[in-house]
């Protein structure tokens, strides 16, 4: 077996580009004070347990390649972390707002529909600039909502300067840009399994004691 030397050395470098990405994340909120990677994770995985006790919901937005990254998060937040979450991807309801609505408001007729004060709404672009997501997060915001961004390419995108919590990708590929999105939710979701699975613990541990106390006051 042969193998080409130009393809393995792109292979090597695409990955050191990626690990270099990740050790560069940028992430800002509200007022665009920075933050590091681990308080905005931090942050978020917080809010989405104070919202999810309050039953509240995260809502999930993107296109094209985002589209695919909220679909599997929304699904990953009800599944693995016994969050409710949503995603507006079904071809029907996409089709029927772009057609009667155009598809600058595909997002936003939704989340007048379905978003609650106090949901959380987590808008990806790769871009940040998609007229349909900015949308989405200036309605969102109007209801009373948090918002959580995941955006990339240009530094001073739009997108970024909107959410509660931005998380910002610099990079121009559209590849690395997903890849990091999308180990960003994981990371976020994962947070919250592991707080809760710590808590549990806890609690359990508390029981026993008291337990074992109320049974020695019977002795």
């Amino acid at each position: 077996m042969s193998f080409n030397l130009k393809t393995q050395q792109f292979s090597i470098d695409y990955f050191q580009k990626l690990s270099n990405l990740c050790a560069n994340f940028l992430v800002s909120d509200q007022q665009n004070c920075p933050l590091s990677i681990a308080q905005g994770i931090d942050i978020a995985a917080h809010l989405i347990q104070e919202q999810n006790y309050k039953q509240q919901k995260a809502i999930f937005i993107g296109n094209g390649g985002s589209a695919s990254i909220a679909s599997h998060q929304a699904t990953d937040f009800w599944r693995n972390g016994k969050i409710k979450a949503i995603a507006f991807n079904d071809s029907a309801l996409l089709t029927c707002v772009s057609n009667d609505f155009g598809y600058e408001q595909v997002f936003s007729k939704p989340i007048e529909m379905f978003a609650q004060p106090g949901d959380i709404l987590f808008a990806i672009s790769s871009s940040g600039q998609s007229d349909n997501i900015l949308a989405g997060v200036r309605q969102a915001l109007e209801m009373g909502c948090h918002v959580i961004t995941l955006s990339a390419f240009q530094a001073d995108n739009p997108l970024r300067n909107l959410g509660d919590l931005n998380f910002y990708v610099p990079t121009m590929s559209y590849g690395l840009a997903e890849i990091a999105h999308l180990s960003i939710c994981h990371c976020i979701i994962d947070a919250v399994i592991e707080e809760t699975k710590t808590n549990l613990a806890g609690a359990n541990r508390l029981t026993r004691n008291e337990s074992q106390l109320a049974l020695s006051s019977q002795l």
